[in-house]
């Protein structure tokens, strides 16, 4: 019972729920890594996502005009996640480029976050530096004009002007390169690179021509990723000259291709649209001359290779090898033909503005939360079956004892009460019916004593004392199996208010534990994810004193009834022995008047 209430409270409220109240608009956006999506084979990690907000998916008329009340939330609809816009033009274009940092990637599944926006009240909540980790050390966007040399992360690697940029590349702006100067950045400790270090470099390009050459990123003295007549390379500087990865398919046409090196485990593989193409054996050196885009220096091995010319965009460097599967969703998801991300229709907030407080509760309860409330459902309909048959039952026989007593006292002061005859004749005409009264059954068990004496004696009604002790004893185990029954699964009751509050706070203790735990696992401590997490652990103590309470005050009641119907047997087991000792107790004869011979006749 307990948990089909739950269930239809929680049917609504998951429905209906609402990371924030003050935000009045929504749209869930689907996330696909199997083969139908962006086919990501292996697990990505926490991985950056662009998502690309325009017309046919997103109200920029109901978002504030510089995207300020714009959040992003996570698939558990409480839990916000660090972005960052690139672009956000909600006036003119009505086009946004949001990086949105998420805490993993799953490969080959099916997930989902949430845009919310709607708050003029919101003030900017993007957080550039940290929507990536410590191990990237550079991330360039080429957005602005004023800024787009700026390094996105924390480290502030920022490219040198002049740089030229293309306003039509792949997302958003990008850097234009003529093959005259590379973009130079300066060296810093963040970018030095230390002997055998891991490393993943990627970019976006566009080359001018279908077999060009070309450096597009160079970490001087490291690693260099480059083309030559149309194929990728990845060069590592070495004791014995410049290694170079083996050779694998062009780039075909002059489209844009993504391009990454990853270099750990002593080797360094190069990948192209999320393909390996080329691998070379080969653990970085050390080197600390910063990073070059678009060429390299002269100074750094001779005469200098040719620059690269087209067009360059989202360059990231990683002193960390990142999974494959990071690298496969970039190349897949960031691309003119990016299928990673399904757009669901825009939902507005209903009520008043009010907080769905079920919605909350309910789509934040953990599974442990959700397998003790189910126990303490099936304890809960246990405890109301009991309650509501046991009621019926003590109700039945509390009524079936005071028909019983009327009739006993009528016709037991007008016949022996050894005799057969008068017995059935009343029970055939029902007043003594024993089915549902436990006094017609101790009677049944004290008049077989009686009779069994009475024939032993001869025909003589004289009763011995020690046989009257001997039917009062059979008549109070009697009434002891009569209070067994009465008492019948009563133990059920007490086990659900005693056990039900335990088992609740149980639930709560670890839902408490697990709400913590998934906190530290974020690394950010935020009372929009704390609370519903704590709140719907408390959840499971409620259900607990749910389970408990009704329980109580259903024992007490019957308890109280089936002590009362004991002290009815007590009485009457006093009254039936005071009468056999009253009526056979001596050497009376029996008189003739009340012999067996009565029959059913003679009742009325």
């Amino acid at each position: 019972m307990l948990a089909t209430v739950l269930l239809l409270l929680s049917l609504p409220a998951m429905a209906a729920s609402w990371w924030d109240g003050k935000w009045n608009y929504r749209a869930k956006v689907d996330l696909n890594t199997t083969s139908a999506g962006a086919g990501v084979s292996e697990p990505g990690g926490r991985t950056q996502v662009l998502v690309r907000l325009h017309s046919g998916n997103f109200n920029f008329a109901d978002a504030k005009e510089d995207g300020s009340d714009v959040r992003f939330i996570a698939a558990d609809d409480r839990t916000p996640l660090k972005y960052h816009f690139e672009k956000y033009d909600g006036l003119v274009d009505q086009v946004a480029l949001a990086w949105v940092d998420l805490p993993d990637l799953q490969a080959n599944a099916a997930a989902s976050i949430f845009v919310y926006f709607g708050n003029p009240e919101a003030t900017p909540g993007g957080d550039a530096k940290g929507s990536y980790d410590a191990d990237s050390v550079a991330v360039y966007h080429f957005a602005d004009q004023g800024t787009a040399g700026n390094d996105q992360t924390a480290y502030a690697n920022n490219a040198q002007p002049p740089l030229t940029l293309a306003q039509a590349a792949l997302i958003g702006s990008g850097l234009q390169m003529n093959g005259q100067t590379p973009l130079n950045v300066p060296a810093s400790s963040s970018l030095n690179i230390t002997a055998a270090q891991a490393l993943t470099v990627s970019a976006w390009i566009k080359p001018a021509a279908a077999n060009a050459s070309g450096v597009i990123v160079s970490l001087p003295g490291a690693l260099t990723l480059l083309l030559d007549a149309g194929v990728l390379y990845a060069e590592v500087p070495s004791a014995a000259g410049v290694l170079r990865s083996s050779a694998g398919a062009p780039l075909k046409g002059d489209g844009w291709a993504h391009v990454a090196a990853r270099a750990g485990d002593n080797k360094v593989t190069v990948y192209l649209n999320g393909a390996p193409v080329g691998e070379v054996a080969a653990a970085l050196p050390a080197a600390n001359a910063g990073l070059t885009i678009g060429g390299e220096k002269a100074a750094d091995g001779g005469a200098a290779r040719a620059n690269f010319i087209g067009l360059i965009d989202e360059v990231q460097v990683s002193k960390v090898a990142r999974p494959v599967g990071l690298i496969q969703a970039a190349a897949h998801s960031q691309g003119l033909d990016a299928r990673l991300l399904t757009f669901q229709p825009v939902e507005q907030r209903s009520g008043d503005g009010g907080h769905n407080y079920f919605g909350i509760l309910f789509s934040a309860l953990t599974v442990d939360a959700w397998i003790v409330i189910v126990i303490l459902g099936f304890m809960a309909v246990i405890s109301w079956w009991v309650m509501i048959g046991k009621g019926v039952f003590v109700n039945t026989t509390a009524k079936a004892n005071e028909r019983f007593l009327q009739a006993f006292r009528k016709y037991a002061g007008e016949y022996p009460l050894h005799d057969i005859a008068w017995v059935k004749g009343a029970q055939d005409h029902g007043p003594l019916n024993g089915e549902k009264s436990n006094l017609a059954r101790l009677l049944e068990v004290g008049l077989e004593e009686l009779r069994n004496r009475v024939a032993a004696g001869g025909g003589r009604s004289v009763v011995r004392t020690q046989s009257i002790a001997a039917i009062r004893s059979a008549l109070d185990a009697a009434a002891v199996r009569e209070g067994q029954r009465l008492n019948k699964m009563m133990v059920l009751l007490t086990i659900a208010i005693s056990g039900g509050p335990f088992l609740g706070l149980l639930g709560t203790v670890v839902g408490v534990m697990i709400t913590f735990a998934a906190v530290a696992a974020a690394g950010d401590v935020n009372i929009n994810a704390i609370a519903p997490g704590i709140a719907a652990a408390l959840l499971a103590t409620v259900a607990g004193l749910a389970v408990a309470i009704p329980a109580l005050f259903g024992y007490n009641y019957l308890l109280s009834r089936t002590e009362a119907i004991g002290a009815d047997m007590q009485v009457f087991v006093d009254e039936l022995e005071k009468r056999i000792a009253e009526d056979y107790a001596g050497d009376a004869p029996l008189p003739s008047q009340l012999t067996s011979s009565v029959s059913t006749e003679t009742l009325p």
